[in-house]
């Protein structure tokens, strides 16, 4: 479970179910039950292109009528409920043929296709895990969305002094532009810069002003050490900098429906942080971008992710479910 949702479901007054592949790791709230569902693709087997409809075929038929059958049986034994769902149009489309009311988070990029519009059309409300300064322009369906502002684990967590010098250049797990042998032609065009490498990446020969930390488990003390943090425009990473003060660079990798991209735009166009919406820059471009990345001021954006958003999320939630339960 993604560290946004865990903070929701712990400020959640009433019982919580989790349903996925993956069961989240450490130890849930005593309010919160998982139920596991099987994998709804075939390994092996990957997704046609990136910008496909997010209501594809189903490959795994037996998985996905399993966990249909599961959703089911559970909306019949616990109605009345409410579906938090994430990222699946179809199991939104399977609750609402159940009678089910569902919450649709939002994401952004390009989400105009028929079955983005259909979940979010079919949706009692819609929740943006984002602050309002993030909202597109002329979105029609703003009137049903709610703006928590970034969550992550951080958030309320006090910001720190950083390093002056240092820069801290942080590869994902979905896939990145980010390789050893880039960092070291970063590290060669930023001589008076610390550069410091965390996540996946292949580790390389270091240097004077090179450093590999590999995967943290918890980045958040490298985070408010560096003065200058680089990575993703993903969802979690964002809102991670966000949370901590971080002067941040968001840089846009490709994904599906060019989520990235238009986050990186929208952060460069608030001037929250400095948005790469093309992806990873000519290694020669860096000295210049760190020393634009230096007048950022990361307490400003840090506003967009309030200590209480978890707590907000939680109490639009049951306010929401309130509407589903009859009169006592």
């Amino acid at each position: 479970m993604a560290h946004g949702p865990s903070a929701i479901a712990r400020a959640l007054e009433v019982p919580v179910t989790l349903f996925g592949s993956r069961k989240p790791d450490g130890v849930l709230p005593s309010n919160v039950r998982w139920v596991e569902l099987p994998l709804d693709y075939v390994e092996g087997v990957s997704e046609p292109g990136l910008r496909q409809p997010a209501l594809r075929p189903c490959r795994a038929y037996a998985a996905s009528t399993s966990a249909s059958a599961t959703l089911a049986q559970w909306f019949e034994q616990h109605w009345p409920c409410l579906l938090v769902v994430d990222v699946s149009v179809e199991v939104a489309l399977l609750a609402r043929l159940c009678s089910v009311p569902t919450i649709y988070l939002r994401q952004h990029g390009e989400r105009s296709d028929s079955a983005h519009r259909l979940a979010y059309d079919t949706a009692q409300g819609l929740l943006a895990p984002y602050p309002q300064a993030m909202a597109a322009a002329g979105d029609p369906w703003a009137g049903k969305t709610f703006h928590s502002g970034w969550l992550s684990r951080y958030n309320g967590r006090v910001v720190r002094e950083a390093e002056p010098g240092t820069v801290l250049l942080i590869s994902g797990h979905g896939g990145s532009g980010l390789s050893a042998g880039y960092a070291r032609a970063v590290a060669r065009q930023c001589p008076a810069w610390q550069v410091r490498v965390a996540g996946p990446t292949s580790m390389g020969e270091g240097s004077a002003n090179l450093q590999w930390l590999g995967v943290l488990a918890d980045p958040a003390d490298e985070m408010q050490r560096a003065e200058i943090v680089v990575g993703s425009a993903s969802d979690s990473l964002v809102s991670e900098a966000a949370a901590l003060g971080c002067r941040y660079v968001a840089v846009g990798e490709q994904r599906p429906f060019d989520e990235q991209s238009d986050q990186a735009r929208r952060l460069d166009a608030w001037g929250a942080a400095l948005g790469l919406e093309e992806g990873w820059p000519a290694a020669e471009r860096w000295p210049a971008l760190l020393e634009q990345a230096r007048a950022l001021d990361g307490l400003a954006w840090q506003q967009g992710a309030p200590p209480e958003a978890a707590r907000r999320a939680a109490r639009w939630l049951q306010a929401q479910l309130a509407q589903v339960q009859p009169p006592s």
